[in-house]
Formats: structure tokens, C-alpha cells, sequence
């Protein structure tokens, strides 16, 4: 049998060592590429739902005096007023809300802000009962997570709805309805995932890079991710098996996952602003 000379054979170490530190150097990478946006995106997140808890009830106090008779009789009147008052609270106008609503004293939405109104004269408590402590004598903000399916962003797949309700008031300080706005959570991860794109990519290009990393972001919410729609099914059960809710009882977590055999770095941090049971997620692969 001939024998494979000494030179070849240390060759052949040389690479097989020079392929394993590539990789084991792209893990590395990948995973602190996750850690990096997961960082930078967990203040954004909470920034995003301070600015709809301050602002709500600011806006339904502007727009409470707004609706009169002709106001609320007339659906061009009614958005305008809803435009108006969100533009006069500077939380609201920066806020990534995907709707926002006026409901009457019996959770009708009598008009939204979007149009088309695909919420008109739809009832906003028959999804989101939690809502209706906005209505009560003392009129208090309420908050819920629900699902509606005419506020999914995507057709198919689950979605969740994060839906926020402030009264608006008479003059004598009464709820006569409410001013409702949210998002659903995939909206709210393609939302993130936009900034985190952006991020890589500035950050590569300094760094003069040819290619930023692959980014996804998700969020938590009980057993579910949600990420922005048309990504990977793949990616979402990679997120889910994971078990971040349990691997971030303690601070944020790291690590990697392969999914379709591609190396990802993954990170975690729960958020409890959103929940005892929410988290936010970012997995990423360098090239």
C-alpha cells in the first residue's frame, strides 16, 4: 500500500485546522452580531411603547373636545379630528402604531385614522374585552393582547394584536368613548428588523465589509415568535425551540443555532414592559 508522504498529510491537518478556526471564528461573529442588535434594539423597543403609554391619554384629551354632534356624524370630520389629535401629542406622531381608532360609549369604531377604514363600525370590544375598563366611571388606560384578524399584517400565519384604550371625555369628565391604537407583533418585529438591517449594513460598510450579516428579529410572546411576515417558518421554530423565556429568567442569553445548516448566532432578552411572558429576539449570521 503506498504510503501518504509526511508533507501532504500536514497539509492536509493545515487545512482541515485553518477550515474548523474559520468557522469556529464565523460563530463567534455571528453570535456577537445578535448580541450587538439585540442590544441596540431592546432600548428602541421600549422607547416605541413608552411613547403609545404617554401619548394615549394626552391625544384622547385632545381630541375629546373635537367631537361634537356634526363631528361625530360626519366620517371625513371624525378622521381629520383623529389626525389632529394624534399630531398635537409628539408621541403619537412618532409612534409606530399600525392603527388608531375613535370607539363609541359601546366600543364601536365609528372611524380610524387609516384609510380604508377596515375597522368601521366594527366592534373593538368583541376582540379586545380588557378594553372595556376605558369605559368605566373612573375611565382608566387599558391595555390588552388579543387577536383580530383584520389588524394581522400578514394573511396568513398567527399574529397577535397589542391594543391600547384611553377615554376620551365630555366636559363634565365622563367617558363617552375611546381612542384606541396598537399594532400587531409582527408589524411591531418588521418594524425592528428594518432598523437592524440598516444597522448591519452602516456598520459593514465602515468596517468596509462586502457583506453585512443576515439579520431576523422576532418577538416572544408566551410560546409563539412573531416575525415580520414572508420570513422563514424555519427561523421562527428556531427562535420558539429555543426557549428564551426560560433561558432569560436570569439576564439576557446568547448563543448559536443551526438552521438549515447555516450557523446563526442567537440572543434573547425578556421584555417585561410587554409581559411576564414576552421576549425580544434577534438571531444573525455572518458571512
Amino acid at each position: 500500500m503506498e504510503r501518504v508522504r509526511p508533507s501532504l498529510l500536514l497539509a492536509a491537518l493545515a487545512a482541515l485546522t485553518l477550515t474548523v478556526v474559520a468557522c469556529d471564528d464565523t460563530r463567534k461573529a455571528s453570535e456577537q452580531a445578535a448580541a450587538d442588535e439585540l442590544g441596540r434594539l431592546t432600548p428602541v423597543l421600549k422607547e416605541d411603547l413608552a411613547q403609545v403609554r404617554r401619548g394615549l391619554p394626552e391625544g384622547a384629551a385632545k381630541l375629546g373636545p373635537m367631537l361634537d354632534k356634526d363631528t361625530l356624524g360626519d366620517n371625513a370630520a371624525l378622521r381629520k379630528a383623529i389626525v389632529r389629535a394624534r399630531a398635537g401629542v409628539k408621541d403619537l406622531e412618532v409612534a409606530k402604531s399600525t392603527f388608531f381608532s375613535y370607539a363609541d360609549g359601546e366600543g364601536r369604531i365609528l372611524r380610524s385614522e387609516a384609510d380604508p377604514d377596515v375597522l368601521a363600525d366594527k366592534s373593538i370590544l368583541a376582540s379586545f374585552p380588557g378594553l372595556k375598563r376605558a369605559l368605566g366611571a373612573t375611565g382608566s388606560v387599558a391595555e390588552v393582547y388579543a387577536d383580530m384578524k383584520d389588524l394581522h399584517m400578514a394573511k396568513t400565519g398567527p399574529d397577535l394584536i397589542w391594543a391600547v384604550a384611553a377615554p376620551v371625555k365630555d366636559d363634565k369628565g365622563q367617558p363617552h368613548g375611546m381612542f384606541v391604537t396598537g399594532w400587531s407583533l409582527r408589524a411591531l418585529a418588521y418594524h425592528l428588523e428594518t432598523s437592524a438591517k440598516m444597522a448591519v449594513t452602516e456598520t459593514a460598510e465602515k468596517a468596509g465589509k462586502k457583506h453585512p450579516p443576515l439579520v431576523y428579529v422576532y418577538i416572544v410572546k408566551g410560546k409563539t415568535a412573531y416575525g415580520p411576515p414572508g420570513m422563514p417558518e424555519v427561523n421562527a421554530k428556531a427562535v420558539e425551540d429555543a426557549d428564551l423565556l426560560g433561558k432569560t429568567a436570569g439576564g439576557a442569553y446568547r448563543g448559536t443555532a443551526e438552521i438549515t445548516g447555516r450557523t446563526f448566532g442567537i440572543a434573547g432578552v425578556r421584555v417585561p414592559e410587554m409581559g411576564d411572558d414576552a421576549a425580544l429576539a434577534v438571531i444573525a449570521s455572518e458571512f
